[in-house]
């Protein structure tokens, strides 16, 4: 088949967004001649994996700044949004003009793949698939207060996020899409306000082959217990309540491992000293992809305290490196995840869901049996979230809605399943 892919970030050996973008890229060219528009910025990374590991089958276009007004300079995401509108806009100029020259069988906008900012494909009739999409969550009321000085603008997102299903592009994207998938129930509900017949559930991240290759290591069942935690330090991450936990930790020996950089990075410095616990904290401040896949790989567990995300590329990672999770129970995790690879904490204010986060925590690390049958569990999980694997699905699936004329598969299951039968149900094997 000859395949359109629309990504704005694209590298390999990278997480989120420009990670997923790649595998998708990488894995569909093994038996696809595949055609990749991403930023410009990403092109040195590109060009030199390839010319390391030629990919015949693999094409790239890239866009770069779109006019003196653009003040995206990448890796800063200062005027990312205003920046994405327009690159769609561009992104289908080029795809127009690909198409005329390839005749493309389908079209699927990987990332960046968020509700609010639909991609145009739709407009160049071709069989058109969109996501897995994110972006309906919102953050719940009792943790808004993290926000400090950025509430006013997570209150005017979390408005908008409610109004979205009156959309006309968010409402045309949906109706033209030949097959729609959705990360969480949350913007699978705005999907379907929109005017989807479905718009079922999928994990919009998954795992290169080659780190389900590596051997699981087995965590000590004595001495320090670590505590990994990844992301954008930003209000939405909710690394505040990460340390709040560490404060009340009461098993001794347990160490937080503080891996990312953000605009609150300092103010997480401070709140440390303020708590008294910086005995307990190590900020590693950010590193590259690969050296956080061996922090995974040592951590005990990973604590994911997001309080607004479609799902997160760091869970996954961490689960396919043997590393459970304690997560707050919503938006993604709680449809995706099975029981025996995650501690859920249920949602509750800030108080309350350190004190749960502690106590799991100190459970985990005074019954080491149970946390070694959890991270195989963990790794069990993490293969069935392979990107080979994930590829080849969506590739059949691709070559239904070929064999449809584009028109949306009338077999699409709904979202309201568990994830694991949707996995099975949507992109079954070939009989």
């Amino acid at each position: 088949m000859r395949i359109l892919l629309t990504g704005h970030g694209c590298a390999p050996n990278m997480g989120s967004e420009p990670g997923v973008t790649w595998n998708w890229a990488v894995n569909l060219a093994k038996n696809n001649d595949v055609w990749v528009i991403t930023h410009e910025y990403f092109r040195p990374a590109i060009e030199s994996y390839l010319d390391a590991h030629p990919t015949p089958r693999l094409h790239f276009t890239y866009v770069g700044r779109l006019g003196r007004w653009d003040m995206l300079r990448l890796p800063s995401l200062r005027g990312i949004r205003l920046h994405y509108l327009f690159w769609r806009h561009r992104v289908l100029k080029i795809a127009r003009e690909l198409d005329e020259q390839h005749d493309f069988d389908v079209m699927h906008h990987v990332s960046w793949n968020t509700v609010s900012s639909p991609p145009l494909l739709w407009r160049l009739n071709k069989p058109f698939v969109w996501g897995p999409v994110g972006g309906g969550q919102v953050t719940p009321v009792a943790l808004l207060g993290g926000y400090g000085l950025k509430l006013p603008s997570e209150l005017l997102r979390t408005l908008r996020v409610r109004l979205l299903h009156l959309s006309p592009s968010v409402r045309k994207a949906t109706s033209k899409a030949a097959a729609l998938f959705s990360v969480n129930q949350e913007t699978a509900n705005i999907l379907r306000r929109a005017g989807a017949s479905n718009a079922p559930l999928l994990l919009d991240v998954g795992i290169p082959r080659h780190i389900l290759d590596m051997p699981l290591l087995a965590r000590p069942l004595e001495g320090p217990f670590v505590v990994l935690w990844a992301a954008i330090i930003e209000p939405r991450k909710g690394l505040s309540l990460c340390l709040e936990a560490a404060r009340l930790v009461k098993v001794p020996d347990v160490k937080f491992v503080i891996v990312g950089d953000g605009p609150q990075a300092a103010a997480a410095r401070r709140q440390a000293q303020r708590l008294g616990i910086e005995d307990k904290i190590e900020f590693r401040g950010r590193i590259p992809w690969p050296d956080l896949q061996m922090l995974y790989r040592t951590a005990h567990v990973f604590l994911f305290t997001s309080v607004r995300d479609s799902y997160g590329t760091a869970p996954l990672e961490a689960l396919a490196a043997g590393a459970p999770l304690i997560c707050l129970d919503h938006q993604g995790a709680d449809v995706h995840l099975p029981d025996d690879v995650a501690v859920r904490i249920p949602l509750g204010g800030p108080r309350a869901i350190a004190a749960a986060t502690a106590r799991a925590i100190d459970n985990l690390a005074q019954d080491r049996g149970r946390l070694a049958e959890m991270s195989c569990a963990s790794r069990r999980y993490a293969e069935t979230e392979a990107w080979d694997s994930r590829a080849a699905s969506m590739q059949r699936h691709y070559a239904s809605l070929v064999r449809n004329g584009g028109k949306p598969l009338q077999s699409r299951p709904s979202a309201a399943r568990s994830s694991a039968v949707l996995r099975a149900a949507i992109i079954a094997p070939k009989v």
